[in-house]
């Protein structure tokens, strides 16, 4: 198939050499688009207010959110859950430490792991967040029912359960069949 341009109002203004693809990604019927669309927006308003009125950015809070939740949570429960680099939530979990938000002890059952908990400092931290959490959870679901929230949270938990097809294809590109969406 020709990958030159054609003569349509979006790709006159192409220069001679440029090349349109064969099979264009319509962004606005992509779920995969939207949802990072959205989420790339969740987090920069998150990590840019939450930095300002508390010296912490989103992926912290995240993590205060979780060992809040499971007190003595380990690293490899937090990459479970948050699927963020283990490399990174050490990272972030020591510089929470020095901060004095989190502490942590040997694991019971396995000494050479750590297991992090909120200090009171931390917990405090927290529950000041949360308010602001609350406040951008209602602008984001402004003008959706109660029904339509727990629709749409039905719906996003169904996408976290199928998460893992994204780690196959990732890992085994596409020579395994993937299943096709029901129309």
């Amino acid at each position: 198939m020709n990958r030159k341009s054609t003569s349509t109002d979006k790709q006159a203004s192409l220069p001679d050499q440029a090349a349109q693809p064969i099979r264009q990604l319509n962004m606005d019927a992509s779920v995969l688009t939207q949802v990072h669309f959205v989420g790339n927006h969740i987090n920069a308003t998150g990590t840019s207010g939450y930095r300002k009125w508390f010296g912490l950015g989103i992926s912290e809070f995240r993590l205060l959110v979780v060992i809040a939740n499971e007190p003595g949570t380990s690293g490899a429960r937090i990459h479970e859950i948050m699927g963020l680099d283990l490399g990174a939530i050490s990272r972030t979990l020591r510089q929470m430490e020095q901060k004095s938000l989190i502490l942590s002890t040997a694991n019971v059952r396995h000494p050479s792991y750590k297991s992090w908990y909120l200090t009171s400092q931390g917990a405090d931290l927290h529950d000041r967040i949360n308010e602001m959490t609350d406040a951008r959870e209602a602008a984001i679901l402004e003008g959706f029912s109660k029904a339509e929230k727990y629709q749409l949270l039905a719906y996003l938990h169904r996408l976290s359960a199928n998460a893992e097809g994204l780690e196959r294809i990732a890992k085994d590109g596409l020579e395994k069949q993937t299943v096709a969406p029901k129309d």
